[in-house]
């Protein structure tokens, strides 16, 4: 039996960490706007935003996506008997992010990447070239509409004088500092509804683009061992040369508008779109990163590796942590913590869910989400 590769479940599990660290800022701070305003204030809270926007945002959903198409090829193993498995592990997916937000977190990905997923089914057995040009073309017209809603804001806020502040207060946020779960779950899937729509529209086709990248990149084997050292550095020094600096600039200046008196809603726009768009550089320097780490220093990150093999539980177990920390009906944190607090507490509930995977896989094969899927989509033979 091959033995399973570590460095793609290295990587997801270091993706989970940037997930809750961008995600926890919704979830115990603001659930429509995240760190905005008030929680941007002070040095501390200036900084973790900083953190949020420079390090986190944008770069660890794209690198999970990367990994979700990169992985689709274990499931197809280059046999079209095989699609029927991954239309029902999508399916099953589906299924689990409609509990997932109905009932948790209006930021679920897993519904998504389930919906996604079946329209990365026709590519399987594409040629590496119409992979390539389809996913450049995609990621193109995903930062074209990207851009052009960005330019649109500034046209309105400069040229027109139109007040683009919105509402920071949600229904769910009231209902998270003194409400019921029940009452949460009509005002979770009215978050939810918007935040799909303008998900698919500025995300979906990013994540899509990466998907067709992980699929065209594990048929060279792209993250298995031995490596090329020399087209890993490039990676690093791209990332390092080009990634850094934008993503650093995006990010002051997003901490510096939100720190004004009236903040340029535009401004705030374009803070966001810059490091979305240049997302990509900053993942190539992780990637690189973690290749080389495990190539040459496996002791230093293989201790992530359990969270990455079940990183379907893991994502979800991150969801229910924060339900019970910050909502009324757990132990009632909501806004009651600071900007640079949460994002401490995410890398304390990242750490303790990497120590708990490490601890289940001791005992089992897979994580329970993981053989709940693998159950329901295993191919059933015929007598």
């Amino acid at each position: 039996m091959k033995q399973r590769d570590t460095t793609p479940d290295v990587l997801r599990g270091f993706a989970l960490l940037g997930i809750l660290v961008v995600n926890i800022q919704f979830m115990g701070l603001n659930s429509d706007q995240g760190a905005r305003g008030e929680w941007v204030q002070g040095l501390a809270n200036g900084s973790a935003t900083f953190i949020i926007s420079a390090i986190f945002a944008g770069k660890f959903y794209l690198l999970f996506s990367f990994l979700f198409g990169y992985s689709s090829n274990y499931i197809i193993r280059g046999e079209a008997a095989n699609r029927a498995r991954w239309i029902k592990r999508c399916i099953a997916l589906i299924l689990l992010g409609i509990l997932h937000f109905t009932f948790l977190w209006h930021g679920d990905i897993i519904f998504m990447y389930g919906l996604f997923g079946l329209l990365l089914t026709p590519f399987f057995f594409r040629a590496d070239r119409t992979l390539k040009v389809w996913g450049r073309w995609i990621f193109g017209v995903s930062a074209f509409l990207f851009s052009l809603v960005v330019f649109f804001a500034l046209v309105a806020e400069r040229v027109l004088k139109e007040d683009l502040q919105v509402s920071t207060e949600s229904n769910l946020d009231v209902i998270l500092r003194d409400g019921t779960f029940v009452e949460s779950i009509p005002a979770r899937l009215e978050l939810w509804s918007y935040s799909i729509l303008t998900g698919v529209f500025l995300q979906g086709g990013l994540a899509f683009a990466a998907f067709l990248l992980g699929l065209r990149m594990a048929r060279s084997q792209f993250l298995s061992s031995p490596i090329d050292s020399t087209k890993n550095s490039q990676l690093i020094k791209y990332g390092l040369i080009f990634g850094v600096p934008i993503q650093v600039i995006a990010g002051l200046v997003m901490v510096q508008n939100e720190q004004m008196s009236k903040p340029s809603e535009a401004l705030y726009l374009i803070a966001l779109a810059v490091p979305f768009l240049a997302a990509p550089l900053m993942s190539m320097l992780y990637v690189g990163l973690i290749r080389k780490l495990v190539q040459e220093k496996p002791h230093l990150v293989s201790w992530m590796k359990p969270a990455g093999a079940m990183s379907l539980t893991v994502y979800i177990s991150q969801s229910v942590i924060a339900s019970v920390i910050f909502s009324s009906w757990g132990l009632g944190l909501f806004q009651e913590l600071q900007t640079w607090h949460v994002v401490l507490l995410a890398f304390g509930i990242w750490l303790g869910l990497v120590y708990f995977s490490t601890i289940w896989l001791r005992k089992f094969k897979q994580g329970p989400l993981e053989q709940l899927v693998s159950t329901l989509t295993r191919n059933r033979k015929v007598a």
